[in-house]
């Protein structure tokens, strides 16, 4: 369905460079800052890029944890987050699959936003949840349900703000060549 340039692949993840640098610790929404898209990068370089810049990703959010929190990081919960988004990566590129056979479906999108946001909730808020004492099934379920709705939420409209811009610029790209 479309191919990317070399160009248009360095564009992006630049942009996605830059996105990651000024949201990546923002865990949360306030007024001064924007919530993590991390989640949605993940998923749209599974779509988009190759597995070599999901590992770019990967580092680039590593090296920011480990700039602002230090060696608090060194833990079995944070080594989760490497299934973690890579679940998310996965659905992207499962989507795209299914798009490059059958075009854009809206229930396919569904799908594997719903499922790719639910399996990452599960492992990064799992992991981190079960390093504590006194954890439990029900605690958990609390925190997922806290939690999951607000990041598939943040995580779709990452999206749709990154599709409508990857949109804009084939569009315009289009115009040019005609």
């Amino acid at each position: 369905m479309f191919n990317l340039s070399t160009k248009q692949t360095v564009w992006i993840a630049v942009v996605f460079s830059l996105i990651l640098w000024a949201t990546r610790g923002q865990h949360v929404a306030s007024l001064m800052g924007l919530p993590d898209a991390t989640w949605a990068i993940a998923f749209v370089v599974g779509f988009l890029l190759s597995p070599a810049l999901f590992l770019l990703v990967l580092t680039q959010a590593f090296v920011i944890d480990y700039l602002a929190m230090g060696d608090f990081i060194f833990n079995l919960a944070y080594v989760a987050l490497i299934p973690s988004y890579l679940a998310l990566w996965m659905a992207g590129r499962w989507l795209r699959q299914h798009y490059e056979q059958n075009g854009f479906k809206i229930g396919q999108f569904a799908i594997a936003l719903v499922a790719g946001v639910a399996i990452c909730e599960l492992i990064s808020s799992g992991a981190f949840y079960l390093q504590k004492s006194g954890a439990s099934l029900v605690g958990f379920a609390e925190l997922f349900g806290t939690y999951f709705f607000s990041n598939l939420f943040f995580t779709l409209c990452y999206i749709a703000v990154a599709s409508l811009g990857f949109y804009l610029v084939t569009e315009t790209a289009k115009k040019k060549l005609a």
